[in-house]
């Protein structure tokens, strides 16, 4: 029996996200309240903001992220309030619905198919290669911030034609925009801020690209028309911004807890430095459910609706939670349990299905193992050097630090 008060449990409080055990409160919302009404505390970034409702459950969230006429995204995706003008400065077109939200996906769906990345594919074992050797030789280092984090930045800004000088900067941006909920009652000021640093950088760097196109992946979006014409440079920029973004943070993160992870249960590390190649599917996708690094999506009702039996009235925020559809043992078998031979997988860390999976999943799927193998292949004897500092955050399941110490290979 659940020792976890339900009843007591406010996803919208900062401070349930420091809370050890709420895998178990997520496991107790599964088992006895399935939908359930969070209101911002005072002290809360949104503080004064509509409330909105929970979905924990696997089959729950898939239906909410495939209902796409009555769940929309168009008003925001984020717990808290924002204008239709601030929801497109801050996702583009994550936060546009049916018809315009495909055809500006279709823009950049192509160069992030599985094809489409292949090309990423030497660059990318080569900055795995070059990151790891970077700290090889010291015999520890902060593997969140030095290698985890890094890797990511040096990929896909190469993908975005973003130049080497600005991508330290583009990474505190974007931590920021994505993170800044743990800033307290400044966040939503800091986070409006990232965001616009962001979108004015990806305008000033879509006029640079208009008069002198490279082969990246900012030019070809400058080159495509929607509707019947090409997009400005503004349109271009939050195009920018959602993409660096959305590539430099997620595959940080996984990267950050697979190194954890292999600290936590060593006997899986083991199994991947024996067949890195053999175990990079199967152990990325579980990496992906353990961790999910983008823990939840918002959703509006379009209309009045039901969700067990609950009236949800047209205008309430719907929140699907896919940390807690990643631990539903009514979809997988042991889910606390890290396997990295997991067969089948039916994961929701790339969000609930639907034409709002994330775009970037194939890129993520392809540089990731390349670290972990460069990583196992380049340290051994690897150890905690201090205790690993997480970042309580509602939206990202991110890790602040994590010191390790190594012998070379």
């Amino acid at each position: 029996m659940s020792r976890i008060d339900v009843d007591s449990v406010n996803l919208a409080d900062m401070d349930f996200w420091k809370r050890p055990d709420r895998d178990e409160a997520f496991a107790a919302l599964r088992e006895h309240k399935p939908l359930s009404w969070h209101e911002f505390p005072e002290g809360s970034p949104e503080y004064g903001c509509k409330g909105f409702w929970s979905v924990v459950r696997y089959d729950d969230i898939t239906a909410v992220s495939g209902d796409a006429k009555t769940f929309i995204s168009g008003e925001g995706t984020i717990v808290g309030d924002q204008s239709v003008e601030e929801a497109l400065q801050e996702g583009w077109f994550l936060n546009m619905d049916a018809p315009r939200h495909f055809k500006l996906r279709q823009v950049v769906a192509r160069a992030f198919s599985p094809q489409g990345v292949t090309k990423m594919s030497e660059v990318a074992k080569e900055y795995a290669a070059s990151v790891v050797a970077s700290v090889k030789d010291r015999g520890e280092c902060d593997y969140a911030k030095d290698v985890a984090q890094a890797f990511p930045v040096e990929v896909v800004c190469d993908f975005l034609g973003a130049p080497k000088e600005n991508r330290r900067r583009l990474h505190e941006l974007t931590v920021t925009a994505l993170a800044g909920d743990v800033l307290g009652t400044n966040a939503i000021e800091a986070i409006t801020g990232a965001f616009a640093e962001l979108n004015d950088y990806g305008r000033c760097l879509a006029a640079e690209k208009r008069k002198n196109p490279g082969d990246d992946i900012l030019s070809m979006i400058l080159a495509t028309e929607v509707e019947g014409k090409k997009l400005d440079d503004v349109e271009a920029g939050y195009f920018f911004q959602l993409l660096v973004t959305a590539g430099m943070e997620t595959t940080g993160t996984v990267g950050a807890h697979a190194m954890k992870c292999f600290l936590e249960y060593p006997e899986q590390m083991k199994i991947w430095a024996n067949d890195p190649a053999g175990v990079a599917v199967s152990g990325f996708e579980e990496l992906v459910r353990w961790v999910t690094p983008v823990m939840h999506m918002r959703r509006t009702a379009s209309r009045d609706t039901e969700i067990h039996g609950q009236r949800i009235a047209a205008g309430d925020k719907v929140v699907m939670w896919f940390n807690s559809a990643n631990r539903d043992a009514a979809k997988f078998e042991n889910p606390n349990d890290f396997n990295v031979l997991r067969s089948p997988n039916p994961h929701l860390g790339f969000g609930g299905g639907g034409r709002h999976t994330c775009l970037g999943a194939h890129l993520a799927r392809l540089e990731l193992p390349f670290l972990l193998a460069e990583t196992l292949k380049q340290f051994k004897d690897i150890e905690l050097a201090g205790a690993p500092e997480m970042i309580p955050s509602r939206f990202i399941n991110g890790i602040a630090s994590l010191p390790i110490r190594f012998k070379a290979a």
